[in-house]
């Protein structure tokens, strides 16, 4: 209890392209009042199969209070009991985890899905948080590097991902979202303009950039990692700094 004696709030995260959940596990880490979480995961969506498993098993650890975790945990990750068993032995909140850790590819194909899905899982909540990254394949310096040979390599449809990001700001409007980079990001260049300039144009006018009819949503970007915001005009960065974060946190509609 807070010391008001009014149970703070705790809030939505929807994490996509999660991978196997570090955004999210960083945002549930982040303690409340009376050892509830300040943050929950509602939804997080990953494809890769890996990933995704253990998304899942985080999805249904955080279902317990933090001083709640069951000792049926420690003895899975002991290797006393298979990963079914402790599944089974408390079956409610591995249901819960099914609901929020969910496997799903984005893009065109599933939009209409995960449109309908987020709006279940967020319910009327006005405070809430969007995380996630672009996928790093197309981004990276390793990827990059592997790539480079192939005459496909600008064409590659992993550059424009983020565009499903911009989607899910557009039909949500979420008053804060969080977008990762990867390293080589910064560096990236599509026709030999700086894929950086792009997206964070995209980021700041998301119905523009989709094409929409404008309704005024916009956001104002600031970095996590640096002291200037970013701009349109932003300048490629030696990789050293590419690791930074741009978050939204402001939005006129």
């Amino acid at each position: 209890m807070s010391t008001s004696g009014v149970k703070q709030p705790t809030y939505p995260v929807v994490d996509v392209f999660a991978g196997p959940g570090g955004l999210g596990e960083g945002f549930s880490a982040l303690p409340g009042d009376s050892d509830r979480r300040k943050f929950r995961n509602v939804a997080s969506i990953e494809t890769d199969e890996f990933s995704h498993r253990t998304l899942l098993l985080r999805h249904f650890v955080r279902g317990f209070r933090q001083d709640e975790v069951p000792d049926d945990y420690y003895s899975y990750l002991k290797g006393e009991i298979k990963l079914r068993e402790l599944f089974g032995r408390h079956e409610p909140r591995y249901i819960d985890a099914q609901n929020s850790a969910l496997r799903i590819t984005l893009g065109a194909q599933n939009h209409a899905k995960v449109k309908k899905l987020l709006k279940q899982r967020l319910g009327d909540a006005s405070r809430w948080v969007l995380v996630g990254g672009p996928p790093c394949q197309a981004y990276s310096l390793v990827g990059r590097s592997r790539m480079m040979g192939d005459p496909d390599f600008e064409k590659d449809e992993r550059h424009f991902l983020y565009q499903e990001y911009l989607r899910l700001i557009v039909d949500h409007s979420p008053p804060v979202f969080v977008m990762e980079n990867v390293k080589g990001l910064l560096s990236a260049t599509i026709d030999d303009e700086p894929i950086i300039k792009r997206i964070v144009a995209d980021l700041s006018q998301p119905n523009a950039a989709l094409k929409h009819r404008p309704n005024g949503l916009s956001y104002r970007l600031y970095s996590l990692s640096q002291a200037e915001a970013p701009s349109s005009d932003v300048e490629p960065l030696p990789e050293p700094t590419a690791s930074s974060l741009y978050v939204k946190v402001e939005s006129e509609v």
